[in-house]
């Protein structure tokens, strides 16, 4: 996902492929007179101009974190399942409103909507009502990421996720592919979202194991079955930049951008190790550990001989 700006309007402003099941929230449409919450949509119009698009609405049936969610929706074409979006974010209880906009959304939500049996095609001002599909919804990665907090049907979903005491916006790609999604996290600022870009939140997926009484994320990267690595993050002040690095077996490790991350000291979480599997088949493994400036290789053996406290 791309880094887009947005802004805050003040209260009052008028304004898986990886795995299917059936869950209730595809939505149903409504053909009523235009509700207060489209017409407030219609007015939030600096993201929305400059092109012919039908519009879509869809609003949760529930409150999300407190938030009142409704959605203006403009797929590419009348049979499309992507097309650019501007949700509202209202909190029932302070007022406070926050917006959302990317130029090519996609959801479960909206998906369940285009891919549904009864669907001939999106009609301008059609509005769609959704069920909130909670992160706890269970799904079959579950088992491969030590039970995420990430929700694979989720569209977007708050969550304290750099561990700071302070919920983040964490928006889902929907890409729904052998790792599952891809996850945008945001600050939620008094004056609008910023994007969260540092590592390890850059690159955040449902394959990704996050720890949230350890306080410890891991990334998992991987080449098809047999080149894959994992980096375990600990959340601490980062100081030291990594200057001595190994040839990795994996192309997977190989890849990983050290010098993006030497480049943000001071970011809240350190890379404390790494794992690398290369080639099942004959079941190689290398575990290394990060000291100091020098990444260290402290284990490198066949299948079932590694042991490590943390892996």
């Amino acid at each position: 996902m791309n880094n887009y700006s947005f802004k805050m309007w003040p209260k009052g402003l008028s304004l898986c492929l990886v795995c299917v099941i059936a869950l209730s929230g595809c939505g149903n449409s409504s053909k009523d007179a235009e509700p207060e919450w489209v017409t407030k949509l219609n007015e939030i119009s600096q993201y929305m101009q400059g092109d012919t698009l039908i519009d879509v609405y869809f609003k949760y049936n529930q409150l999300v974190n407190g938030y009142e969610v409704t959605g203006r929706w403009r797929p590419f074409n009348k049979d499309c399942e992507t097309g650019p979006v501007l949700m509202n974010f209202h909190n029932q209880e302070t007022g406070f409103e926050f917006q959302y906009f990317f130029p090519f959304y996609r959801s479960y939500d909206t998906d369940g909507v285009t891919y549904g049996k009864e669907f001939k095609g999106h009609k301008q001002g059609d509005i769609h009502y959704f069920n909130y599909t909670s992160p706890e919804t269970l799904d079959c990665l579950k088992e491969r990421n030590g039970n995420s907090p990430l929700g694979y049907y989720s569209p977007f979903q708050f969550l304290d996720i750099d561990f700071d005491g302070k919920d983040e916006f964490i928006v889902s790609d929907w890409y729904i592919g052998e790792g599952g999604n891809n996850y945008a996290v945001y600050a939620i600022l008094d004056n609008g979202l910023k994007r969260i870009d540092y590592i390890p939140l850059d690159r955040l997926s449902c394959v990704d194991r996050i720890d949230l009484k350890e306080r410890t994320i891991t990334i998992v990267c991987f080449d098809g079955t047999c080149d894959i690595a994992e980096f375990y993050f600990s959340c601490k002040n980062r100081k030291d930049k990594i200057t001595e690095i190994p040839r990795f077996y994996t192309g997977c490790a190989n890849r990983f951008d050290f010098e993006k991350y030497n480049d943000e000291l001071g970011c809240p979480f350190v890379l404390d190790s790494i794992k690398e599997d290369l080639n099942k088949v004959e079941g190689h493994h290398a575990i290394y550990e990060i000291n100091g400036n020098k990444i260290i290789r402290v284990r490198g053996e066949k299948q079932g001989t590694i042991r490590h406290g943390r892996w």
